[in-house]
């Protein structure tokens, strides 16, 4: 027997109900919101975002965790102003455009340690964070011993004839307070070296040899030599240019003595001697022009 297959009426594929005429559709799988149902999770995850909000606002946007003391140790010819001024200079910047390098967790040790680089060589340079807003920064310098003068500029050199330090302007910012003793003037830290001017007036840069090792105890032993005596007393020390092979003693008379940066200092100051002694005299120095010790045995001298 052949049974017809029962087509099925489309209109029945949804549920609906008829009212006075008007037919109302419902979808089987249609489920009813209520926005009033409590949600456990709806609610620990919103209480989490106000959470991280919070934090974030108090540990970054807020002020408690600005940096607003420093303690700097272990610096004696790097002024503290110099150090203060550089950390300031690089707290007042942004990172990203938005945040404050100036936040104890955002700032960078790093990036303060280059800045410092940028202005002095150091042995070693410790930065730690203190919280809730300080900065200790504790240093080991190289040793210093001359001034050097170029390029209308000074800057300091250590025993091996390096610039290791270029004199920096500062300005003091008022919201740091220092647990460090006062250091005394600037000026007076910076002017107990003994100067050595370039006469060339070539720039130098961080880093660079502009004297030999040997230089520097042939300059101190001279100067500390000639400064017993009050006739020879230098007033200026000066060189012709980088590396150079003489040096020049101007007197407060004047006079001008040149010095061989190759021969030893003995000799040369024998041979001045025994002509300051045997012909020029004491007296006469204030009517001398120069004299030239940089010919070995011959020496060369002129008066005004």
């Amino acid at each position: 027997m052949f049974f017809k297959r029962k087509k099925k009426n489309l209109l029945f594929q949804k549920k609906y109900k008829v009212e006075r005429g008007k037919v109302y559709y419902r979808r089987p799988h249609h489920f009813k919101i209520n926005l009033f149902k409590f949600n456990l999770f709806s609610v620990i995850n919103l209480i989490l975002l106000i959470g991280i909000i919070s934090c974030l606002y108090f540990f970054i946007f807020s002020n408690f965790y600005n940096i607003t003391n420093i303690e700097i140790y272990g610096n004696q010819i790097i002024s503290t102003d110099d150090l203060l001024d550089i950390t300031n200079n690089y707290l007042n910047q942004n990172t990203f455009f938005i945040f404050k390098n100036r936040n104890i967790f955002l700032f960078s040790k790093n990036q303060l340690i280059k800045r410092i680089n940028e202005v002095v060589l150091l042995t070693d340079i410790k930065i730690e964070k203190i919280l809730p807003n300080t900065l200790r920064v504790t240093i080991k310098e190289k040793n210093a011993a001359l001034k050097w003068q170029g390029a209308d500029l000074e800057y300091l050199i250590d025993n091996q004839g390096q610039i290791i330090k270029k004199f920096y302007k500062t300005s003091i910012p008022k919201i740091f307070q220092l647990n460090v003793p006062s250091q005394g003037n600037k000026e007076e830290i910076e002017g107990n070296f003994l100067k050595i001017i370039d006469l060339a007036n070539e720039g130098v840069n961080l880093g660079d040899f502009v004297l030999r090792p040997e230089n520097i105890g042939f300059i101190l032993d001279l100067n500390d030599q000639l400064s017993q005596k009050d006739y020879l007393k230098p007033n200026n020390i000066t060189v012709p240019n980088k590396m150079p092979q003489f040096l020049i003693i101007e007197l407060n008379t004047g006079a001008k003595l040149f010095f061989n940066l190759v021969d030893t200092l003995a000799n040369q100051l024998s041979r001045l001697n025994l002509l300051i002694d045997k012909k020029i005299k004491q007296g006469n120095l204030k009517n001398l022009d120069y004299i030239d010790l940089r010919m070995g045995e011959n020496v060369y001298y002129k008066m005004k």
